[in-house]
């Protein structure tokens, strides 16, 4: 069976945005597969220490990470399971809107960092505080404090070209979720995941209308 090694908080929390996508498209492709919960301090563990983040997807002997790899190499090896992309098209879409979704981290994480440290295993918490501040010069309360509300204006910002777009389309991929729409839930999954103070009815309509959607179809949420 396959292995799907994800990062989680304490609680069994799954908060990455780059898990949930591949945890999505094994779900849409009905492919059987275990997760394993992952600390960020047990990451140097995984296949001896070939990788440096998660995901990573075991199949057998065979191990990859990157999510766009892992689903690639999901669409190629089950091709007569539901599909990924439906086309080559597909595909470019997902491209392009992989490399829009992944602009709205920055503001995701300047809204719920300090959040995001409270969510994390004991073991964890050192290791990302020292990380986080060094990268941003701050402290982790100071950053969100001082940065939520201009962050949370811009990706709502961001995020009213999605609305726009899904007044015409139920969604990102047309008339069915397919890995287009898991990369922009995945993103914003994470935010919903660990924030104390952002929720879903927070989003715009019809965002709000399309995450729910695909919460439900793939998470049992409502």
């Amino acid at each position: 069976m396959i292995k799907l090694y994800e990062l989680a908080g304490k609680n069994n929390l799954i908060f990455s945005p780059y898990c949930w996508r591949v945890r999505l498209a094994l779900l849409h492709k009905q492919v059987e597969f275990s997760g394993v919960d992952t600390a960020f301090t047990e990451i140097k563990d995984i296949s001896n220490g070939e990788f440096k983040a998660v995901p990573v997807l075991h199949d057998g002997s065979f191990a990859l990470n990157e999510s766009f790899d892992i689903v690639e190499y999901l669409e190629e090896k089950y091709p007569l399971k539901p599909s990924l992309f439906n086309s080559n098209e597909g595909k470019a879409l997902a491209k392009f809107i992989e490399t829009w979704a992944n602009t709205l981290h920055g503001d995701i994480a300047k809204m719920a960092i300090a959040d995001i440290h409270d969510c994390l295993q004991e073991k964890d918490k050192d290791y990302f505080k020292t990380s986080r501040e060094k990268f941003f010069g701050n402290k982790l309360e100071l950053i969100q404090s001082e940065n939520h509300e201009t962050a949370k204006a811009s990706l709502l910002s961001k995020l009213s070209i999605l609305d726009t777009y899904l007044t015409k389309s139920e969604f990102i991929s047309g008339s069915t979720p397919l890995y287009a729409d898991f990369i922009v839930f995945g993103t914003l999954k994470w935010l919903i995941e660990t924030s104390q103070a952002f929720q879903v009815s927070h989003f715009s309509e019809h965002v709000e209308k399309w995450y729910l959607k695909i919460n439900q179809m793939y998470c049992g949420e409502k």
